[in-house]
């Protein structure tokens, strides 16, 4: 079983990859990409990944949900910190750039966990309920591309490329301790609610809401197809 979450965090890992390869070609695209990812990942999160949270209440008691919260103030709390620490237009853009940046990577390794939690949670359904994650991986390639030209290190680019497969990794030996897994996995989702209100769901006049409607109805009719599987 631990052959299956390696492999599907090392095809992310291509796939971040060819997105970035090609980002020119389908950067015209990013923003049907972007709301149609946006409408994926929102219902995988509320049909598949909270339920794992309230699955945590067996080890954790009522203290997984503040480890849930705890995890959505800490990343809020952090943006404000490095965003207010800058001093002027130039400093904040560089500020907000580098905060993007690691957001990327730590997105990628908080993936990887999720990779190891559902395959040892739904065996090969989750091969479907991953699906999602490969097609926000795409999209983000070409905003990965526009950061990494800022930034110009290389550093960069492999945390964001190996994020998935580290946090598989980490995923795995967690495994080993359910406590433990379930207070991680519930800080780390804290962290990507955070990111799923405040970076992935398309804000004001941007985005497509036919394609966010669209990637939100596929979650639902895969939710409940094998449901009564």
């Amino acid at each position: 079983m631990y052959l299956a979450p390696l492999a599907v965090a090392l095809a992310l890992a291509f796939v971040h990859f060819l997105g970035e390869k090609f980002s020119e070609h389908i950067e015209r695209f990013h923003v049907e990409l972007l709301s149609f990812g946006a409408g994926l990942i929102v219902g995988v999160f509320f049909l598949e990944i909270l339920p794992q949270v309230t699955a945590g209440e067996i080890y954790l008691g009522h203290f997984v949900y503040v480890a849930f919260l705890v995890g959505f103030i800490l990343i809020h709390v952090l943006e404000k910190i490095v965003y207010q620490h800058a001093t002027g237009k130039s400093e904040l853009a560089k500020y907000k750039t580098h905060f993007e940046a690691a957001g990327l990577a730590a997105y990628g390794l908080l993936l990887g966990i999720i990779i190891a939690l559902f395959f040892e949670t739904y065996g090969n359904l989750a091969y479907f309920l991953i699906a999602p994650f490969f097609v926000r991986a795409f999209a983000l390639s070409v905003t990965s591309r526009h950061i990494t030209e800022k930034i110009g290190s290389r550093l960069n680019r492999l945390l964001q490329s190996a994020g998935p497969i580290v946090g598989t990794f980490i995923g795995l030996l967690l495994i080993a301790n359910t406590t433990l897994l379930f207070l991680v996995f519930s800080v780390a989702m804290g962290f990507i609610l955070y990111i799923v209100v405040r970076d992935m769901i398309p804000m004001g006049k941007e985005g497509k809401p036919i394609y966010f409607v669209a990637g939100t109805l596929i979650t639902i009719a895969t939710f409940l197809i094998f449901s009564k599987v």
